[in-house]
């Protein structure tokens, strides 16, 4: 619970692990956390260095030793207070430059087709998050549990409270070699076996999307109304086979 809160706050993970193991002692050395949690200590003091920054640790020297230690909890308040205040002026000043990269967009003719890869964890976050906005039922060919093995579970607890709120539903196909991610919104239906891909292809509103559940996945984002149609058309052809 306490590290899933330190993510969604914007720790990273080997930084919520390392603070939370910092609280658990008085003062601990670079050496003791590289033992405990397994990491080089190369890693470790990165680590620690960004906690650092972040002002949530400190340290002292004692008989020519590092010791590194925890500060108030409040000290969070005023982490995300920070946060916070860099955000405001951040919006502030993308609002400021926003009427001029208008006026440099309307020097480009816009294609009937527009393309976009995505790539990373941040990449499938980013395509989610634009589902979510666009805030209408989609359909699924592929579908698939793999999104966990590449996102936090706090981060798709999120996107199913939000697509709850919003009441978006789904429908979609899959196989059981891949799984499926499983909620009262979506209507799943089974392929055979021999369908089975490792990609999912999304479709919603009037954009397409390829998700290629690789090493390092990519999401492919094509929008084209025609084109979103022409797959919905075959989506309900083979959902209706499908009894």
């Amino acid at each position: 619970m306490l590290k899933t809160i330190l993510m969604e706050i914007g720790l990273s993970e080997k930084e919520s692990n390392f603070y939370l193991l910092i609280i658990k002692h008085d003062k601990i050395t670079a050496g003791e956390m590289s033992k405990i949690s397994g990491e080089s200590r190369t890693h470790v003091y990165d680590t620690l260095n960004k906690l650092l920054k972040k002002g949530l640790i400190s340290y002292v020297i004692m008989n020519n030793v590092k010791y590194f230690k925890a500060v108030k909890p409040e000290k969070i308040l005023d982490y995300l207070k920070e946060k916070e205040d860099n955000i405001k002026k951040q919006k502030e000043e993308i609002t400021k430059i926003i009427p001029e990269i208008e006026k440099l967009q309307k020097g480009f003719k816009r294609d009937d087709v527009e393309i976009e890869i995505f790539e990373g964890g941040e990449g499938i976050k980013a395509v989610m998050n634009d589902l979510l906005n666009e805030g209408k039922d989609f359909v699924t060919f592929g579908a698939s549990s793999k999104v966990k093995d590449y996102l936090p579970e706090f981060f798709i607890e999120r996107y199913l409270k939000i697509r709850k709120r919003k009441n978006i539903r789904a429908k979609q196909l899959f196989t059981e070699v891949h799984g499926v991610l499983k909620t009262p919104l979506s209507q799943n239906k089974k392929l055979p076996k021999e369908f089975a891909a490792p990609t999912t292809t999304a479709i919603y509103g009037n954009k397409v999307t390829i998700w290629f559940w690789l090493e390092v996945p990519r999401v492919i984002l094509i929008k084209n109304k025609d084109l979103a149609d022409s797959y919905k058309n075959y989506f309900n052809l083979l959902w209706n086979s499908i009894k």
